[in-house]
């Protein structure tokens, strides 16, 4: 009889196992994937750092640089690309009327600077080197590495700029064609639009042109292909 109730017991224990198995995993695989794919936020307050898919969108680190103006354009006249950030544009003051006079201004452009391009520089920039991305508004500057170039059929280029240690999110993409220039910044404090003719440009922030956004037809000369059509970065789907 102990025999029995035993072998009853020892039978009922190992179906318990069985069906625990079964049950558990088929949704803690479920489980594992789901986590896989959503976006992780890992460390402290000042530094948080965004992933998904095991990829890091964002390290929680600013390397932004101050700088005042006369260091940029002492910089830019000294050793040109044997410095490691080559500056490729600094601000003007002849910029903002060049703009109005050819209508480069749309009016929903708001907090704005002015720059002129150094165009020989971003034409010539190739993978591997390393640019100073100049904010006017904050008064200082990002290193982007190159690390993508497309010349286009049609002549136009593409130039595209991570910056390192800040995470995937954060890049530059600058576009130039024959008589016109357009880029998006995507930096740890906010999101640039760039656009002008081929000597001078503006550059605001995306979320203050937002506030201020007015529908308008797209510019038929602008300078874009398939292969960089989807240049705007959107911080607020990470």
């Amino acid at each position: 009889m102990k025999k029995g109730i035993f072998a009853a017991s020892t039978a009922i224990v190992a179906i318990g196992c069985i069906f625990a198995f079964i049950d558990n995993s088929p949704s803690d695989k479920k489980k594992v994937t789901a986590a896989q794919n959503e976006t992780k936020s890992v460390g402290n307050e000042s530094t948080v750092t965004k992933q998904r898919n095991g990829k890091v969108l964002s390290t929680g680190v600013d390397n932004f640089k101050p700088k005042n103006e006369a260091e940029l354009k002492a910089q830019a006249t000294t050793n040109g690309k044997s410095e490691r950030d080559t500056i490729v544009w600094t601000t003007s003051e002849d910029g903002k009327k060049v703009l109005e006079a050819e209508g480069h201004i749309p009016a929903d452009v708001t907090d704005e600077a002015y720059i002129e391009l150094d165009r020989e520089e971003l034409m010539t920039v190739e993978v591997g080197e390393y640019l100073d991305l100049y904010i006017p508004q904050f008064g200082g500057s990002y290193t982007g590495e190159v690390d993508h170039v497309v010349t286009h059929p049609n002549g136009d280029r593409t130039v595209e700029a991570h910056i390192p240690g800040a995470g995937s999110l954060y890049a530059a993409v600058i576009t130039l064609g024959e008589n016109a220039t357009y880029g998006n910044l995507a930096t740890p404090r906010d999101v640039f639009v760039l656009e002008g003719n081929d000597k001078y440009a503006w550059i605001a922030p995306k979320s203050s042109m937002m506030q201020n956004h007015i529908e308008r037809e797209p510019d038929s000369e602008r300078p874009l292909s398939d292969d960089n059509a989807e240049e705007v970065f959107n911080l607020g789907q990470n």
